[in-house]
């Protein structure tokens, strides 16, 4: 099943869908890939070069895969990262046009606002998330500090994450998982409601930074997802494969993600909890 993804890329490292997409292509979906940016690097290095894609590219690119494909076997999209508002708007049409011809696609919007308390993306880039892109979701993952930004709830420890996530699914979707939730000292939790339920799960909280672990997750949790629609069973693999991919980045000493060397591992991953 093929699987729209639209983010950001660079040319080293593995942020967006340069994260996203290796995890969907080694769990078997071919990916229709649009780009929103193109660098050299995550500027989290200090430096970068590289520049934007304006948003009428964003659309043309995605109208010309809807041309070309009919949108047919189309039961995934992913979007994360986006450059100017225009493109949430463009990724809000694509996303009605494949769902005219696959009622069952299955949409998940990483929704890139920022993170540490600040926002990094353009002026009205946040505006089109919200009201364009959440309530056509079916899966959002947002980081603490975007769940708090989307909701209007203080999200600092693990209960308020789980009701600012019951806000956001008044909205539209079926599920959403807040990732890098504040739990003590030692760990993080991802926290997921539902509308079914809910589940907690927790990962420990390692001492560096990375780059790209939250468009990893997205890649593996839509992966996960689409194979038997479980999302308890996602979200337990997708943690896994999170914690094997931070732990190898860690061990190898690298800024960015050692993904390509350990992507079998990372998409094989389970645990038992």
């Amino acid at each position: 099943m093929p699987i729209l993804a639209v983010s950001s890329h660079v040319a080293v490292g593995h942020v967006g869908n340069a994260a996203a997409a290796p995890a969907l292509e080694r769990l078997g979906h071919p990916v229709w890939r649009v780009d929103t940016v193109g660098f050299s690097n995550h500027p989290g290095h200090g430096h970068h070069t590289g520049t934007v894609r304006p948003d009428h590219e964003v659309r043309d690119l995605l109208q010309g895969v809807g041309r070309l494909t009919g949108w047919q076997s189309c039961h995934g999209v992913y979007s994360g990262y986006l450059g100017e508002a225009g493109s949430g708007w463009a990724v809000a049409d694509a996303v009605d046009a494949a769902r005219a011809v696959e009622s069952g696609l299955v949409y998940l919007c990483d929704p890139v606002i920022g993170d540490h308390g600040r926002v990094f993306v353009r002026d009205g880039v946040e505006k089109a998330i919200r009201e364009r892109l959440v309530p056509r979701a079916t899966i959002v993952t947002p980081n603490a500090f975007e769940l708090e930004r989307l909701s209007g709830h203080r999200v600092e420890t693990v209960d308020d994450a789980r009701a600012a996530a019951v806000t956001l699914l008044e909205w539209g979707p079926d599920i959403v998982i807040g990732t890098g939730i504040p739990d003590g000292d030692d760990q993080l939790a991802i926290v997921m409601v539902t509308v079914e339920g809910e589940a907690v799960v927790r990962t420990p909280r390692r001492r560096r930074t990375f780059f790209g672990t939250g468009d990893l997750f997205a890649g593996l949790y839509l992966a996960h997802y689409l194979d038997g629609r479980d999302p308890y069973r996602a979200m337990r693999r997708s943690v896994a494969g999170l914690d094997v991919a931070t732990a190898a980045t860690e061990a190898a000493g690298t800024v960015d993600l050692d993904l390509i060397p350990n992507l079998d591992a990372i998409v094989r991953a389970d645990r038992v909890e």
